[in-house]
């Protein structure tokens, strides 16, 4: 699919149209849509800013949104498999119930995330800001964690193994 500007996506969306998926919205600002159940697969959304947009049950399986600004941005029950979050700006996004099962979310800024019942097995979290992140009730199985900020994070267990430490200069 070619390139697509915001306001083409709105008013596709908003005639019925649900079905975007391998859409290049290279930087598109997305801020407060209301999309709900649009169909992203594979999608290009390097840079764009979704943040207060309503993603809830679309499908963002495969997606490119590195460095992306999901902000508060609702994905209750979304699919986002395979989708590629590195370095992306989360803060307060709701997963709840999403399906994040492979999903790249390497860098990412996660603080005060909800994931609460969220699949997230075999998720890379390396290396990402998840204080005060929601996980309860989360499938946790095999997520790489290395490195991750975890102050007040709710309802992640982590094996002592796979727990590191950081040295604190006092």
């Amino acid at each position: 699919m070619p390139t697509m500007n915001a306001q083409e996506l709105l008013k596709r969306y908003g005639a019925g149209e649900r079905d975007f998926s391998s859409a290049d919205l290279h930087g598109v600002d997305l801020r407060e849509a209301m999309l709900r159940g649009i169909v992203l697969r594979g999608a290009n959304l390097e840079k764009a800013n979704l943040g207060w947009a309503n993603l809830e049950e679309a499908d963002l399986s495969g997606a490119n949104l590195k460095q992306a600004k999901v902000n508060a941005t609702h994905l209750r029950a979304a699919n986002l498999s395979g989708a590629d979050f590195s370095e992306a700006n989360m803060k307060n996004a709701g997963m709840k119930d999403a399906n994040l099962s492979g999903a790249n979310l390497r860098g990412a800024v996660l603080v005060g995330a909800k994931f609460m019942g969220a699949n997230l097995h075999g998720a890379t979290l390396s290396k990402s800001h998840l204080d005060g992140a929601d996980f309860t009730g989360a499938d946790t199985t095999d997520i790489d964690i290395t490195y991750a900020e975890l102050t007040n994070v709710q309802g992640l267990v982590i094996p002592e193994e796979k727990k590191s430490w950081k040295a604190v200069d006092r």
